[in-house]
């Protein structure tokens, strides 16, 4: 087993930015009627995402994320040692979105900034990643971002995709703080057997861009595709998701000896109502201590557990530490759980872009 244990660090802050752009799942021209839409609700738990408008990147979100982070926080950009940017949907194949970041947000030039091209399981791997950079005491004030724009490389005539994602950009703030902080603790998993459970077939170095991939096709009845679009293969991810995150957060909690009773927080990734409920049901923790932002934002990815802990658990966590455990898990097909304790965190209002 991969375990992790990272001390001296805490979260200092958050924020997250939505595009303006509402679609609503109930009124999606995809569907044949009302009836069939309410049972795509029902089944998901997601009634409406936010999408950006042509032209509009993660990057750009990402902008207003931490800016407004930098302003609630009181910390100037040149404050920040670390800079790491959690995103699939880059702005260019190269160079890495965050050395175009570092320029757009006057960050120092000797800032550390690199970008980590993770799915759902992201924001975990990047706190962990991150976490670890800072932990020695060099590092003293850390940016993660999570961020994705899903709309932009998902068919709109894809039924199997478009009522579930949604596109956002969230910013963590990290800060060194040996007084303050408690260990936070990781486990990992990958198989990659599974990759093309959710996968974009063409695009990269193995297929890349023909004509041919620029076609839209209907691969199913209902479903079209190009070749460049992201396919979600809905039976594969469901069965891995109700297999794999469970046993990770159950050998977290089994290896870190976490006693379930003390766990304010479970914080999935917002995949999918139906799926996290299994997952929460298998570590038996209440209903009541698992928040869900996936019926107002879709799964929007790595950033689905940063967006539920602004939208979600701001009034909570801004109080007395909380003790939370978190699990993301996609597309790879990778997972990660952490335990971490959190209080005292500045929220930033959602900002509307």
């Amino acid at each position: 087993m991969s375990q992790l244990t990272i001390n001296n660090v805490r979260i200092a802050g958050m924020s997250a930015c939505v595009p303006s752009t509402v679609e609503d799942n109930l009124t999606l021209p995809i569907y044949k009627d009302e009836h069939e839409a309410h049972k795509v609700i029902a089944s998901t738990g997601i009634e409406r995402h936010h999408k950006v408008e042509p032209g509009t990147t993660a990057s750009d979100l990402t902008v207003k994320a931490v800016e407004a982070l930098l302003e609630n926080m009181g910390w100037e950009s040149q404050d920040i040692d670390c800079f790491a940017y959690v995103c699939t949907s880059r702005d260019y194949i190269a160079p890495q979105t965050a050395c175009v970041l570092q320029d757009r947000l006057k960050l120092r030039h000797d800032c550390c900034v690199f970008d980590l091209p993770f799915g759902c399981s992201g924001w975990v791997y990047g706190m962990s990643i991150v976490g670890s950079l800072m932990s020695h005491g060099t590092f003293k004030r850390a940016i993660l971002v999570a961020a994705e724009t899903n709309t932009q490389n998902r068919n709109p005539r894809d039924t199997a995709v478009r009522p579930l994602f949604g596109d956002a950009a969230t910013a963590t703030a990290l800060e060194y703080d040996p007084e303050q902080s408690r260990p936070m603790n990781f486990m990992y998993g990958v198989d990659g057997s599974g990759f093309e459970a959710v996968w974009a077939p063409y695009g990269g170095m193995r297929h890349p861009v023909t004509h041919e991939a620029l076609e839209e096709k209907e691969v199913t009845p209902g479903v079209f595709r190009r070749g460049i679009d992201m396919v979600v293969n809905g039976m594969d991810v469901f069965g891995f998701a109700i297999k794999q995150p469970p046993r990770s957060l159950k050998e977290l909690i089994e290896t870190f000896n976490i006693d379930v009773d003390s766990v304010d927080l479970l914080l999935l990734h917002q995949a999918n109502k139906f799926i996290d409920e299994k997952i929460r049901k298998a570590v038996k923790i209440p209903a009541e201590k698992t928040p869900y932002c996936l019926e107002e934002y879709g799964n929007v990815t790595s950033a689905s557990i940063p967006l539920t802990m602004v939208t979600r658990c701001r009034e909570q966590l801004s109080g007395n530490e909380k003790h939370c455990v978190a699990c993301g898990f996609g597309v790879g097909l990778a997972w990660a759980s952490m335990e971490f304790y959190a209080g005292q965190v500045k929220f930033s209002d959602v900002i509307i872009y």
